[in-house]
């Protein structure tokens, strides 16, 4: 029984810094998304999501003077100036560039859904300091430790962040006003049918014209089957 309690002792007391870590690991954790306040998992090497280090808050590796451990820190989430809401009732939490010149540029950027301001709401969870993140590889087990409660809305994931980039490139393509598609249109108006299939490709790439509305040129469906 005492080895039992010295056991959980030691699993629950480590801290991310010590010089030796527990290695009678007994169980170990699921992989957490949105790992948040002061927690600490104990993952398996073969965990491929522990393997990348990977979070849904946007962090970035941070210096640390310890080469064995790896220091991330949550650069909090951009949101609209105007607090506006999408059709569905959803506030616009858009995930911070990772690079600072790139951050600074998203900022100047308008919302996506009312064109207002954007503002970064920066992580102050840690004493007024970005929560921060630790991984350590040890052996079999990789052990996480995160500081710091975080005190803003949760950013878009990276996929969620991908399909809204994606779903806006191709309406700002296929808009009334987009040169593209008033190129393709003057080219259709041209005399001589065939030559809207010889300049589409000049025009568009390979996924634009797969996205293509159905009624630019005759032939698109059997295109877009033989680009794939």
């Amino acid at each position: 029984q005492e080895d039992s309690v010295a056991q959980h002792e030691e699993m629950t007391s480590w801290d991310i810094n010590d010089t030796r870590l527990p290695q009678d690991v007994r169980q170990i954790d699921w992989f957490q998304e949105w790992p948040d306040s002061y927690v600490k998992h104990v993952y398996s090497s073969e965990d491929k999501n522990a393997q990348r280090h990977h979070s849904s808050w946007a962090m970035r590796n941070t210096n640390n003077h310890n080469s064995r451990i790896l220091k991330k820190s949550c650069l909090g989430v951009v949101v609209c100036g105007n607090d506006c809401s999408t059709l569905d009732g959803r506030k616009i939490y858009l995930r911070p560039a990772i690079c600072d010149k790139a951050r600074q540029k998203q900022q100047r950027k308008c919302c996506p859904n009312c064109n207002g301001p954007l503002q970064l709401l920066s992580c102050r969870g840690h004493g007024g300091y970005p929560v921060t993140n630790f991984w350590r590889h040890e052996g079999q087990f990789i052990f996480f430790q995160s500081k710091g409660a975080h005190d803003h809305p949760r950013p878009e994931t990276k996929l969620e962040a991908e399909a809204r980039r994606s779903i806006q490139k191709a309406q700002t393509a296929f808009s009334p006003s987009s040169p593209r598609l008033k190129r393709i249109r003057e080219i259709e108006s041209l005399p001589g049918a065939t030559q809207t299939q010889e300049a589409l490709p000049l025009l568009l790439s390979k996924t634009d014209a797969c996205l293509q509305p159905a009624n630019v040129g005759g032939r698109l469906g059997n295109s877009c089957r033989e680009l794939t």
